[in-house]
């Protein structure tokens, strides 16, 4: 038996993908690999927002009066602080390595850990390299 990949939570041989010893999956059974990545749901919404009182500000300020451009001012930097401070603070992604086990969907494996998932699956990739080699 080849391993493919042994990380703390994943092992890939070229018999079964395993995870965290709780969840077996035989690599023969697998079909239609692929990878879903989800974005941190309302990081756009925060951005919108951002950008919707920023073009207000600006929308405000000649409106006001050229006596309140230390005001108007002052209100664009704090909307400008505001955005960078929302932008980085935005939660990783996620990515499922998903595939069709017998004759129903199941997620082998998800992380927010890009390098993590790139290992897992290249771990995978090769696994299943092996076995098409053996079939062909």
């Amino acid at each position: 038996m080849s391993v493919f990949y042994r990380g703390p939570r994943v092992l890939i041989t070229d018999e079964f993908f395993e995870v965290a010893g709780l969840r077996r999956f035989p690599v023969r059974a697998l079909r239609d690999v692929h990878i879903v990545r989800y974005q941190a749901p309302g990081a756009g919404a925060h951005q919108v927002m951002g950008l919707s009182a920023l073009a207000g500000a600006v929308v405000a300020i000649p409106l006001v009066g050229r006596e309140s451009a230390v005001l108007g001012a002052v209100i664009v930097i704090v909307l400008l602080v505001h955005a960078a401070f929302s932008l980085s603070r935005r939660p990783p992604p996620r990515w499922d390595l998903v595939a069709v086990c017998g004759q129903e969907y199941a997620r082998l494996f998800s992380s927010s850990d890009q390098r993590e998932f790139e290992q897992v699956c290249r771990g995978l990739q090769r696994s299943l390299e092996r076995l098409a080699r053996e079939a062909g």
